[in-house]
């Protein structure tokens, strides 16, 4: 994807593209359709694509979806879950992944009401993640939903979504690059 593409999307498992034009932006049209959901979906430099899915279940069974990877290939790919240790028996949708895929933002330890933690996960050499550790009482100060994550292209800040209910729901915007060094640092120790 380049910046004159714009995909998002994954209601109902379709995802869209639009193509910037001298006048603006294209007319939404379908990238992928597939008969499972697919939420947060994120490509990345390689071609990879990653999304929350619930290839198992459901369009709308929430309650199943799990953090997905679909391979880059010339052919139709399938969604494949990326199991534990970033995948748990309840909901994992919210994340985020860095377009080099070298780290994962999501939100952990989500309940039935989904208050979660904001954690991050490392990508191995073997490919395989780390196990998430928190990003830390400055951002998980509480019990509240944190969804949204974004790391901007350079890793200097993070933007998260954080609220207890449709009234105090916030945007947070924090320096993340040095949080991001040290968690890095923790990880491989």
């Amino acid at each position: 994807m380049d910046s004159g593409e714009a995909i998002g999307g994954g209601k109902k498992g379709t995802v869209s593209q639009m193509h910037r034009t001298d006048t603006g932006w294209s007319a939404p049209e379908t990238f992928i359709k597939r008969n499972y959901g697919l939420y947060d979906f994120m490509p990345t430099r390689s071609g990879n694509m990653y999304a929350a899915s619930n290839i198992k279940g459901s369009i709308s069974d929430y309650s199943i979806y799990d953090i997905c990877l679909i391979p880059a290939s010339g052919e139709d790919t399938v969604a494949q879950t990326l199991g534990p240790p970033l995948n748990t028996p309840g909901f994992d949708g919210d994340f985020f992944v860095a377009a080099d895929e070298s780290f994962m933002v999501i939100s952990a330890n989500e309940t039935k009401d989904y208050e979660c933690e904001l954690h991050i996960s490392f990508r191995k050499a073997d490919k395989t993640w780390t196990k998430p550790v928190s990003l830390g009482p400055l951002i998980n100060d509480g019990v509240a939903h944190r969804w949204g994550e974004y790391v901007t292209p350079d890793n200097k800040f993070l933007f998260y979504s954080k609220g207890t209910s449709e009234k105090d729901c916030h945007i947070y915007w924090v320096r993340f690059d040095k949080l991001l060094e040290e968690l890095r640092e923790k990880v491989k120790k």
